[in-house]
């Protein structure tokens, strides 16, 4: 009984977890998503400092290797003018500096195939981390929209939303139409009720002169132009 208890708590225990893991699962990944990428920042700080001590250390080889063939170079001289107290005291220097050149011939490539391989495994990290932003990017979108998904399932904002909306448009542009066609009325009104209007229309039921020439007065008086100018 009391094993079967225990099992029991267990159980509820890890469906507990679970059920909390699921409900805050997003803002878990962001946290665990910020952390990758702090340690990926780590771990560039420590590549550079490895490729900086790989530079100094080549920096050192080419000084001890230069130092080398000077000191080689001058032993030889002595040997030939018979100063083997020198040319002895230059091997012993020589054999110290050959030692350091080999140690540091071997650091270098090591550091060489430690750098290799933490470029690598950043490239890999980088990768990983811009597959994980985009993941996130994707799962965020999807979870939005699921939302408006279940709030429109729910109580049909969504649906809701957008037919007031509608119908508000509709109301308004209506009210805006009738307002256009209120105005030109007023305006044809206005403008039927002005004196120049008037005149106009007086005009053309031949009530008093004529406010232009009519097609055949001007052209009456073209011919007439065109006779003056023939006789003179």
């Amino acid at each position: 009984m009391f094993k079967t208890l225990v099992t029991l708590f267990r159980a509820r225990t890890f469906v507990a977890e679970e059920t909390f893991s699921d409900a805050h699962a997003l803002t878990l990944l962001d946290q665990q998503i910020r952390d990758c990428g702090a340690a990926l920042t780590r771990a560039k700080k420590a590549m550079a400092l490895a490729a900086a001590q790989h530079q100094a250390e080549t920096r050192r080889l080419a000084t001890l290797e230069a130092h080398i063939a000077e000191l080689d170079s001058r032993a030889c001289a002595a040997l030939k003018q018979g100063r083997d107290d020198l040319a002895l005291e230059t091997a012993g220097l020589l054999a110290d500096l050959e030692a350091d050149r080999d140690a540091a011939g071997r650091a270098c490539e090591l550091t060489e195939r430690e750098c290799e391989k933490m470029r690598a495994r950043l490239r890999k990290s980088e990768a990983r981390l811009a597959e994980l932003n985009r993941g996130r990017a994707l799962v965020r979108a999807k979870e939005s929209l699921g939302q408006l998904r279940r709030d429109a399932q729910a109580d049909n904002v969504f649906r809701a939303g957008f037919e007031e909306a509608e119908a508000t448009l509709a109301r308004l542009t209506q009210r805006q139409q009738l307002a256009d066609d209120a105005e030109q009325a007023l305006a044809g009104f206005e403008h039927e009720r002005s004196p120049e209007k008037m005149t106009e229309k007086l005009a053309e039921a031949g009530c008093g002169r004529r406010l232009r020439a009519s097609a055949e007065e001007v052209f009456a008086r073209l011919r007439e132009k065109n006779a003056a100018m023939s006789a003179a």
